[in-house]
């Protein structure tokens, strides 16, 4: 193998293998720094990287105005190696359209490498040196079509770039559906786009799949809103996609714009219809007696396209089942009508599920208030009292009387 494909990006910041950040736009002025990533693919051989590259810039009048050499050696599993080209415009350069022309050198190739191996046991065996790794010369390398790839990238000098406004629209926050798919399965891409500006405007993206532009969309924003941007991808081929989305707008950044898909012949067992249940929602918390709950079932289909039941359980007794057909990828809100009669709490859940919601049944009957009446301190009548005074005085009077007489 020998370098079989690269591309080159215009970044303003770079960390590492295929982790860059997009410029917002095509266009520097005159002492502002610029940078283009390059990515070679299919340069290992047998843990060995050895690449030259070679960066020759040219003004609108096709004149030559930058030459830069870069060169990576290193031992590593990763089949593809970077570089990033970075200068600072400078002030005598002038408006117009630039181009930059990347010429891509892989100094290693099987056969090289085979003879390396070969002598490396040697000299152990024998006990000579080590050999050197046997790096091509790059006029050789140049000769061969698999050992040279050129890749022609365009820019602007602007001295005028500077005024607009860098980041006013923002593409961000890409995501698939999901990331592993039988040949030929779709994958859906969304991205998010926002105006950051105060007047609506548009801008535009295209959108890549292993390094082919396959969708171009251009996108009108009202000011300070977002738009969410759906695509649909899929390939036949078996292993890893990359899908790539890259600004082409006006004023428009881009920020962590790749993602990866595999394809697997293993994905094709594994995509029957297959509901996976996303929430439950019940209109009313507390309800009467014999009062209809409304209870909604949100699901989505995962797998192909497809019927199957949807189960619901009320205290972990089959209440009610619905048949549903859903296509790939499809959500929809499954509604049941629930009445009980007894009061209590109501435990709601689906078959193949852990998610739950939980009603009441409470009685409205306003429980009667229990009144205590005053206690009534009762007191004697008053004939009673009479008489009893009565008999007092009699009694008071008979002993006198016995006294006097039997003096």
């Amino acid at each position: 193998m020998a370098v079989d494909n690269g591309y080159a990006r215009i970044v303003y910041n770079v960390r590492g293998l295929q982790d860059y950040d997009l410029h917002w736009n095509d266009r520097f002025p005159p002492g502002s720094i610029l940078k283009i990533y390059v990515e070679a693919d299919g340069v290992n051989h047998e843990r060995e990287v050895a690449v030259d590259y070679i960066f020759i810039i040219k003004d609108p009048n096709n004149n030559i105005v930058d030459t830069s050499l870069y060169s990576n050696r290193y031992d590593d599993y990763k089949d593809n190696d970077f570089m990033t080209y970075s200068k600072n415009v400078p002030q005598e350069w002038v408006d117009g359209v630039y181009t930059a022309d990347i010429h891509i050198l892989d100094l290693l190739n099987k056969s090289l490498m085979d003879k390396y191996y070969s002598d490396l046991i040697g000299s152990y065996v024998n006990e000579t040196d080590r050999p050197d790794l046997p790096v091509m010369n790059r006029s050789n390398a140049s000769a061969l079509p698999d050992q040279h790839f050129v890749i022609t990238k365009t820019f602007f000098v602007d001295r005028y770039a500077n005024k607009y406004p860098v980041d006013r629209f923002r593409i961000e926050k890409i995501m698939l559906d999901r990331t592993s798919v039988a040949p030929d399965m779709p994958v859906t891409v969304s991205v998010n786009v926002s105006n950051t500006f105060y007047d609506k405007g548009s801008t535009s993206l295209d959108l890549l799949l292993d390094n082919k532009v396959i969708n171009k969309t251009t996108l009108e924003i009202e000011s300070y809103s977002s738009s969410r941007t759906n695509f649909t991808v899929s390939s036949g081929i078996i292993g890893n996609h990359t899908v790539e989305i890259i600004p082409t707008g006006m004023n428009t950044i881009g920020l962590n714009m790749s993602v990866v898909f595999a394809v697997s012949a293993e994905n094709k067992i594994e995509t029957p219809t297959e509901f996976v249940y996303q929430d439950i929602q019940i209109d009313k918390l507390s309800v009467e007696p014999n009062q209809t709950v409304s209870i909604a079932v949100t699901v989505k289909n995962t797998g192909k396209e497809g019927t199957q039941p949807v189960e619901l359980f009320i205290n972990d007794m089959l209440e009610e089942e619905r048949q549903v057909n859903l296509n790939f990828s499809e959500i929809k809100d499954i509604y049941f009508n629930v009445t009980k009669g007894d009061l209590g709490a109501y435990r709601v859940t689906v078959d193949k599920s852990n998610l739950s919601k939980i009603f009441f049944v409470e009685s409205s009957t306003p429980v009667p208030a229990v009144t205590v009446e005053p206690a009534i301190e009762k007191k004697p009548q008053l004939r009673i009292v009479i008489g009893l005074s009565v008999i007092v005085i009699l009694i008071y009077l008979l002993r006198i009387y016995l006294k006097n007489k039997w003096k």
